[in-house]
């Protein structure tokens, strides 16, 4: 009789061990939960837009015997009514003082290069035209 009883004692060790080896195998995966992004609508990225902001009054660039100029706009507007006497001015002499302007006032890096690289007051109408998508 002693016998029977190594037996089942040997084979409940033998369904314990394979059931212990079973659940460590499973796996649990987290599920991460998706975030809803908003879109922004389309008056948003209007205002957004660098061409519709405006510097403060005392940070706006007074063209030299000519306007005042408070936004991109304005600006692109002004670079059509000059002279290429005043457009000269105010690029020849420490650097492109438009470019420092957009720079440093409305802080769009993207138009200050553009104008920059514009070798003429035409050539600084187109790259502050092109520049804009919002319209």
């Amino acid at each position: 009789m002693p016998t029977k009883k190594k037996v089942t004692k040997a084979a409940k060790k033998a369904v314990k061990k394979a059931t212990k080896k079973t659940v460590a195998t499973k796996k649990t995966v987290k599920k991460v939960a998706k975030k809803s992004v908003r879109k922004a609508t389309r008056s948003a990225k209007k205002a957004a837009c660098a061409c519709r902001k405006n510097c403060k009054a005392e940070e706006a660039f007074w063209v030299n015997n000519g306007p005042v100029v408070e936004s991109l706009s304005g600006l692109k507007r002004a670079l059509k009514e000059m002279s290429d006497e005043q457009y000269t001015y105010h690029t020849k002499r420490d650097g492109n003082d438009f470019a420092q302007w957009i720079e440093h006032c409305l802080c769009d890096k993207g138009s200050a290069s553009r104008v920059r690289k514009a070798r003429s007051r035409t050539g600084a109408v187109r790259a502050l035209a092109g520049k804009c998508s919002c319209r």
